[in-house]
């Protein structure tokens, strides 16, 4: 044999072993597992930040409004004076209540004084038992009336403290009731608050995503993203729209109250892309290798043109290529 022979021969044995690698190569991907093809769709529901908190404050007593140093839409602290009412009568009320005490802690202990001294003279037998008891009865009454003191006392210094209508939390005036001058009676509403601290994100959802909610990572976007966690479902569904509503929790940063946006997050199933859905006997599925052959898998709610949720593992073969003519049972590469 010649060496350019030998050379031809060469060439074409190094021909022949690449053309085998390729064919054995594309025969290997006949198949992909899912995670190599799975698809994870991004779904979305409309969802309002809305606060645990939106309280009407009212009137505790009846004084007319002296001032009202916040105005709507103000954010304020929790603590910080919301609204005045005059109190002047209830000032008087209390130095009257302090007064009381004074007189009521001076005669309990003229009271003590004279059970002491009655104590005294009966032991030396210069009193009656009649005089002992009455002094004891007097000095009960006493303590009783300094008890009913400090009970006047501790009214009077909480009506006081009504006059002042403070914010209970931190949170934003939405509306402003009452005028300067108005004469306020006990319930009367004087001002609106909405609490800025304790929200919750509200979004209406299809009850069958439910279930999605409590594994996908979830975000509500409106002005910026948002992260929040399934909180609560199982609310009642809209008749009308078919929708459920289920509450979430902020985590970090919230919106203001009333925000509306969306809550958005990635269906955490694994879907197959349209292209491997065939359809075999009047069902759509897809094929996976299993022991070496081809076994179809029949996806009841497969939409025509669309991916399909398959609950499998992840690293199912799916089949890839040479779907139009393959049946279940063809042996695979």
């Amino acid at each position: 044999m010649t060496t350019a022979t030998r050379k031809l021969c060469l060439l074409f044995l190094t021909l022949g072993v690449g053309l085998t690698h390729n064919l054995y190569a594309a025969d290997s991907k006949r198949t992909l597992t899912l995670a190599q093809i799975a698809e994870h769709p991004a779904r979305q529901a409309p969802a309002t930040a809305v606060s645990l908190n939106h309280t009407t404050l009212s009137a505790q007593l009846q004084a007319t409004v002296t001032a009202i140093p916040v105005g709507v839409s103000q954010q304020v602290k929790q603590g910080e004076t919301l609204l005045q009412l005059d109190c002047t009568d209830f000032n008087l009320s209390l130095q009257l209540a302090k007064a009381g005490i004074t007189i009521t802690q001076a005669r309990l202990d003229l009271a003590k004084t004279q059970q002491n001294r009655a104590t005294q003279l009966m032991q030396k037998d210069l009193a009656s038992r009649e005089n002992v008891d009455t002094a004891n009865a007097e000095a009960i009454a006493r303590q009783a009336e300094l008890q009913q003191a400090e009970i006047n006392l501790q009214q009077a210094q909480l009506d006081v403290k009504r006059c002042q209508i403070k914010a209970p939390f931190d949170g934003i005036v939405t509306q402003r009731i009452a005028n300067v001058g108005q004469l306020a009676a006990v319930g009367t509403p004087l001002i609106t608050i909405v609490d800025t601290r304790q929200l919750e994100l509200s979004a209406l959802v299809n009850p069958r995503e439910v279930a999605q909610l409590s594994q996908a990572d979830l975000v509500f976007v409106a002005d910026q993203s948002y992260p929040v966690s399934l909180l609560r479902a199982g609310g009642i569904v809209n008749t009308e729209t078919r929708d459920q509503e289920i509450r979430l929790a902020f985590h970090g940063d919230t919106p203001p109250p009333g925000t509306a946006g969306k809550l958005v997050w990635t269906d955490p199933r694994s879907f197959v892309p349209s292209q491997y859905v065939v359809k075999r006997d009047g069902q759509w599925g897809v094929f996976i290798k299993q022991q070496g052959k081809a076994h179809f898998i029949a996806l009841p709610n497969a939409i025509p043109g669309r991916s399909a949720p398959l609950a499998m593992a992840e690293d199912t073969p799916i089949v890839v290529k040479g779907l139009g003519p393959l049946n279940s049972g063809e042996p695979l590469p």
